[in-house]
């Protein structure tokens, strides 16, 4: 009995496998069925999608078109001086205001002078006592070279009365040892002879001493004649200063500021205080712009110029590039260089300080084909990105530059010594922007085709095509209507305006 039951169990566990099995088994069927369904339906979907896809189009036109670097600076005057005081005291008079017209050497203030006339007259009897200083010295060396003169003649009659006492001497001493004299007269002549002696060397002294003094006489003049001409200087000085008094305009221009009033003291200590600033001609005016490092390079001299300023939001201005300056400025890690323009001012509507918007055209085409840049950077969806077939350069030459415009006259301040002539210029530079591109384009059967092209400038919205097959009105494709952002959002899946051949130029913006 137990032998059977266990036999009916194991029977009943196989059978319970199998209806396992079979559950199992079809689960996988309805499975396998459901993915192939879903698969049918996605596929039936996207295929009804892709051929629903609308594509945005432009057509190629064909047009004028220009590089453009856009750069912001501040009108000044051409030469702007500040004018100072040197000396300090209280503002007596004044006599230009704002905006007055100035010639160089006019009188525009004047200080008050007293303090600087006293110095004058101290210094003036400083100089009158160090000429009556030189004036003693000199009498006194007239005094010691008498004294020396004297000196000399004394020893001259000294020697004299030498080799006469000694004359005698000798003589008596022959006539005593002859007997002829006495003993006491041999000893007056020896005696006279020794006084003589000793009266030369009393003069030679004399002389000695005489010569001193005089030499002592004309350290004494030199001294004085050093004294005055200190004492004369301190007077230049004084004179000097006292000039300062009265301030002058250093230029002929206009006056366009004054921050001095009638009594006002000013102190001229380490720094010169500001008293006016004069613009020298308000007619020729200059714009410094601040071109960034990344457009520099393709600045020159030769650029056309044209600017705006908020005064006159409906009028443009013509400026011409004096000089591109080759000290870099860096403000938080971003590098500049100054580009000065020179601007005619005849009506006087630019004024200092004006803001002034700019735009310098570096190239232009006046008729070529073109089209939108944003179509550079499209690729029809599911289509591969692949490289860019090279497209050959026309033999023809591209169109020529305009010629370099004449360097601008630029006049000088007064006291301004250098050679405008010596100073770098900057030609245009000779290399040409070619770059690869790709396009695609609707065919006759309103689907994308791909165009390679080889691209010139661009003025940041549209290029230039130089060769490739793509006519003007071809219908390019800008977007398509399963794109989630405009074409002008839309990252850049193939961007063509990296690339550079070899030999090309600058990428263009």
């Amino acid at each position: 009995m137990t032998g059977v039951h266990r036999c009916d169990g194991l029977v009943k566990r196989l059978q319970g496998k199998g209806d396992m099995s079979s559950r199992r088994n079809r689960l996988l069927i309805g499975s396998g069925l459901g993915v192939t369904a879903l698969a049918a339906v996605l596929f039936f979907v996207r295929g009804k999608a892709a051929a629903e896809t609308e594509y945005i189009t432009k057509p190629a036109e064909t047009g004028a078109l220009r590089t453009v670097v856009n750069a912001t600076g501040t009108v000044q005057p051409v030469v702007s001086v500040q004018v100072g005081t040197q000396v300090s005291g209280q503002v007596l008079e004044i006599y230009a205001d704002f905006n007055s017209i100035v010639k160089r050497g006019q009188l525009l203030a004047r200080i008050d002078p007293r303090n600087s006339e006293a110095q004058l007259t101290n210094a003036q009897g400083r100089v009158d006592a160090a000429r009556s200083s030189v004036r003693a010295s000199q009498a006194e060396r007239d005094t010691s070279n008498a004294n020396l003169e004297s000196a000399k003649a004394a020893l001259n009659e000294a020697e004299v009365a030498v080799k006469n006492t000694g004359t005698l001497f000798a003589r008596a001493q022959d006539l005593s040892r002859q007997g002829l004299i006495s003993k006491n007269d041999l000893d007056s002549a020896r005696a006279n002879s020794e006084t003589a002696q000793a009266r030369q060397r009393q003069a030679e002294a004399m002389v000695l001493q005489g010569q001193a003094r005089l030499t002592s006489s004309n350290a004494q003049i030199q001294q004085a004649q050093a004294q005055l001409a200190q004492a004369d200087a301190d007077l230049k000085q004084a004179q000097v200063n006292l000039g300062y008094t009265n301030i002058t305009s250093p230029i002929d221009g206009v006056v366009i500021s004054r921050s001095v009033d009638v009594g006002q003291t000013v102190a001229a200590s380490l720094q010169s205080p500001t008293l006016f600033t004069i613009a020298n001609d308000l007619a020729k005016m200059q714009v410094n712009a601040s071109i960034d490092e990344a457009d520099i390079g393709s600045i020159s001299n030769s650029a056309e110029v044209r600017f705006t300023v908020d005064a006159y939001p409906g009028e443009s201005f013509r400026g011409r590039i004096h000089e591109i300056r080759l000290s870099p400025t860096t403000v938080q890690n971003v590098v500049t260089y100054n580009a000065i323009l020179d601007i005619d001012n005849p009506e006087l509507k630019l004024k200092p300080g004006m803001t002034a918007n700019i735009a310098i055209v570096v190239d232009r085409r006046d008729r070529v084909l073109k089209i939108p840049n944003v179509a550079l950077r499209y690729t029809p969806p599911g289509a591969e990105s692949q490289p860019i077939v090279p497209v050959e350069n026309p033999k023809e030459e591209p169109p020529p530059h305009p010629p370099s415009a004449a360097a601008p006259e630029h006049r000088l301040a007064p006291g301004q010594k250098w050679d405008p002539a010596d100073k770098v210029r900057l030609d245009r530079p000779k290399e040409e922007n070619l770059r690869r591109g790709r396009v695609w384009v609707l065919n006759g059967e309103g689907q994308p085709e791909p165009r390679n092209l080889l691209l010139g400038i661009t003025d940041g919205s549209t290029s230039e095509v130089i060769s490739g097959p793509l006519n003007t009105g071809d219908p390019v494709i800008i977007g398509d209507s399963t794109q989630t952002t405009t074409p002008q959002q839309r990252a850049p899946v193939n961007n063509p305006l990296m690339p550079r051949i070899p030999g090309g130029g600058r990428r263009g913006r």
